[in-house]
């Protein structure tokens, strides 16, 4: 239930607010449970609000052959097995790389909220009823962006199906509707859990001291074993441009280009050349009147790879090439440091979003009408708590780079690892059936 702003919240300095000051940020704490359940605490000293927000492994782009979203319907399971979903106390959400689980409450009744993320995680068997009410619920969400052509996420489900396993009929819908309960909760037991890959981030009134012997008599008694995500099934090397029919009826087009992990010295270069170029895409008047959403993200990280993706749907007889095209302008542009002047102001503003959480007061200010504080509360934990999941310990070393990243910086990743030898291509089409 959550808004789902991590693109938004990255994209601050576009819109504006550039210029925020970082006044009295949530007080961060990081402990790790003797499981290895890593843990951090948002302390807001005057908030009521607690929310608690589990991060798991499983996502849409490490599912496994003709499994397609496979994660996501096991998000609903998952929900389920502490009975009927309570919207919007607990509510969860699936992406390419990581599933996150929610639950939303105040200092009276927040250790509910961790009892319920502790049965959550340990494995309570699905049922047949859950399953006969959560399949339509899942399929409901593929209806709802179809409509709307914001198809991104199933768009990543069939990349990881074309690219991962070798798949070019690809059933975002029909792989979760032939499922069987059993091979669903064996396919959780084996996949969802794993040691040394899990994350609790925790943000409100109720401070780490408090926190953190509740945590480990709830959450230290589950077992963490070392599984492993389902591997690539392909058995040659995948042509670099793909075509595929998938049961969504939406043509959606994506390129994807491989860069190197967070580690790597080139990483915050790439990090804020995506940046820039969400920018261009949202501002292009062109895309627009071709696309329904176009963006770009570096969140499609696969077992084996890491990689920057550009992301649209296509509106109704739309000309893929002039797509191909408009995007292919926008990212040689980023090739020249003269175009990219935005850098001076993108660098240090990701510099601050990475070093510290933002203040809740500074949002309260700009928050729309209507979202209650408790909801702006949660998007700072889940902002804050997905860097914290994607970049571990490497999250200082990257705010500091970020400050560092200069045009040239960005105009040498670009021409080093966009360039058209190292694009990847996929055009997914409506089946004739459909």
């Amino acid at each position: 239930m959550l808004n789902r702003i991590k693109h938004a919240v990255v994209g601050l300095f576009f819109l504006g607010s550039f210029s925020l000051a970082f006044a009295a940020p949530p007080k961060v704490t990081r402990f790790t449970l003797s499981n290895g359940i890593r843990v951090v605490s948002l302390y807001v000293e005057a908030s009521t609000d607690v929310i608690i927000l589990s991060y798991l492994p499983l996502g849409l782009v490490s599912d496994g052959k003709a499994k397609a979203q496979w994660s996501h319907l096991i998000e609903h399971l998952t929900l389920r097995t502490t009975g009927p979903i309570d919207y919007p106390s607990s509510s969860a959400e699936t992406m390419a790389d990581n599933m996150r689980l929610e639950s939303i409450g105040n200092t009276d009744n927040w250790t509910q909220g961790l009892e319920r993320h502790a049965k959550w995680l340990s494995g309570l068997p699905f049922s047949e009823e859950s399953l006969a009410e959560e399949l339509p619920k899942a399929l409901s969400e593929i209806d709802v962006t179809e409509t709307r052509l914001g198809t991104h996420k199933w768009a990543s489900a069939a990349w990881n199906q074309v690219f991962r396993h070798g798949e070019t009929d690809i059933s975002i819908r029909g792989d979760v509707q032939s499922a069987q309960l059993h091979e669903l909760q064996a396919y959780r037991d084996r996949h969802l859990v794993q040691a040394d890959r899990m994350l609790l981030c925790v943000i409100g009134g109720v401070d780490s001291e408090t926190l953190q012997p509740v945590m480990e008599k709830q959450l230290g008694p589950i077992n963490l074993t070392a599984k492993t995500l389902p591997p690539a099934t392909a058995t040659s090397e995948a042509v670099r441009d793909q075509t595929a029919t998938w049961d969504i009826n939406v043509t959606h087009y994506m390129e994807t280009y491989a860069i190197p992990h967070p580690e790597n010295e080139d990483y915050p270069a790439l990090y804020i050349t995506n940046a820039l170029l969400n920018l261009g895409l949202m501002q292009d008047t062109e895309l627009k009147e071709l696309t329904g959403f176009v963006l770009s993200s570096v969140d499609l990280v696969t077992p084996e790879q890491t990689y920057l993706q550009v992301s649209a749907s296509l509106k109704p007889d739309v000309d893929i090439e002039a797509v191909k095209q408009r995007i292919r302008l926008l990212i040689n542009r980023l090739k020249r440091p003269e175009n990219n002047a935005q850098v001076v102001m993108a660098a240090p503003s990701l510099s601050m979003q990475f070093s510290s959480p933002l203040d809740i007061e500074m949002i309260k200010q700009q928050k729309p009408a209507g979202v209650s504080e408790a909801m702006m509360l949660g998007n700072i934990g889940v902002w804050w708590g997905m860097l914290e999941y994607q970049y571990g310990e490497t999250l200082p070393q990257l705010a500091g780079a970020f400050a560092k990243v200069s045009a040239d910086d960005v105009a040498a990743v670009v021409n080093r690892y966009l360039t058209e030898d190292d694009r990847m291509t996929l055009v997914l089409t409506p089946r004739d059936a459909f």
